[in-house]
C-alpha cells in the first residue's frame, strides 16, 4: 500500500509539472491496456498520463526497481497513436551522437539509425510495409536542423520504436531518479524545449507514414486509369466500324 501511494504521488507530480508547460494533461484510472507499451524497455508501469491536443496521446511511466547499487529510477515513454503501424516485427530508431574527440569530447553533430527487426507486414493499401518507408522518415528526421540542434544543446539520445500491438509509436529518453543529485533530480519531467523536440519527432512519425499511405493510393490510381482508357477506346472505334458497313 505505500508503495502504491509512493508511486501515484510521483504520477501526480509529473501531472502538475507538464500542466506548468500549459498541457492540458489528465491522469486515467489504473489498468488501461496502453500500460504495456513499454518501447522494449525493462520495468514496471506506475500508470499513464492523458495529454490532449498533441501527437502524444500517453505518456507511460515506467519504474526501474532499486538494487544495491542505486535507487528507483523511472523512464517516461511518450506513445504516439498510428493506425498503419501494424506489422509482423518493428522497427526502431537511435540518435547517436558524433563528438570531435572519443567518449569525453565536445558533440559536433547528431545523426539517426534505423533497424528493422522482423517480417515486414502491414496492413497498408497493398498488404505491405515498403522499406521506402524507413528511409523517407530517416531523411526526414535527418534533415531536421532545429531538432538535431535542441538535441545536440539537450544532450539528448532519444530511441523511437513501432509498437505494432498497440498500433503507436513509442519514443523514450533515458531515465531519471528521484532521489538524485544535481541534473538526475530535475528530470522528473521533460522541460519546454525537451517537450517541443518529442513533438516533433512525433509530427515526422505520422507524416512520413501519410505519405505512405499517398503514394499507395497514387500507385492504385495508375493502375486503373489505363483500363478505362481502353474501354474508351474501343467504344470510339465501334461506331466506325457501324459507319463503314453502312457505306458498303
Amino acid at each position: 500500500m505505500i508503495i502504491g501511494k509512493s508511486t501515484n504521488r510521483t504520477r501526480q507530480r509529473l501531472c502538475t509539472h507538464l500542466r506548468t508547460l500549459d498541457l492540458n494533461v489528465q491522469i486515467p484510472e489504473r489498468g488501461l491496456p496502453e500500460e504495456g507499451i513499454s518501447g522494449g524497455l525493462m520495468g514496471t508501469s506506475i500508470g499513464l498520463i492523458e495529454v490532449q491536443g498533441s501527437p502524444i496521446r500517453w505518456i507511460n511511466m515506467l519504474e526501474h526497481p532499486a538494487s544495491r547499487y542505486a535507487s528507483a529510477a523511472f523512464t517516461n515513454v511518450y506513445v504516439v497513436p498510428d493506425r498503419r503501424v501494424r506489422s509482423g516485427g518493428y522497427l526502431e530508431l537511435r540518435s547517436v551522437r558524433q563528438r570531435n574527440a572519443s567518449v569525453y569530447g565536445r558533440v559536433i553533430d547528431l545523426y539517426w539509425t534505423a533497424n528493422f527487426v522482423g517480417t515486414r507486414v502491414t496492413a497498408t493499401l497493398k498488404g505491405e510495409w515498403d522499406e521506402d518507408m524507413e528511409d523517407r522518415l530517416l531523411d526526414r528526421i535527418n534533415n531536421d536542423a532545429s531538432l538535431k540542434e535542441s538535441l545536440i544543446r539537450l544532450n539528448e539520445d532519444i530511441t523511437i520504436r513501432s509498437v505494432p500491438n498497440f498500433w503507436c509509436w513509442a519514443i523514450s529518453s533515458g531515465s531519471y531518479q528521484e532521489n538524485g543529485l544535481g541534473l538526475e533530480a530535475r528530470r522528473l519531467g521533460p522541460s519546454r524545449e525537451q517537450w517541443d523536440c518529442y513533438e516533433m519527432i512525433a509530427r515526422h512519425l505520422l507524416e512520413s507514414s501519410a505519405e505512405e499511405s499517398d503514394l499507395k493510393a497514387g500507385e492504385a490510381e495508375e493502375e486503373t486509369e489505363p483500363e478505362s482508357s481502353g474501354d474508351e477506346s474501343q467504344s470510339d472505334s465501334e461506331p466506325s466500324e457501324e459507319s463503314s458497313e453502312q457505306s458498303n
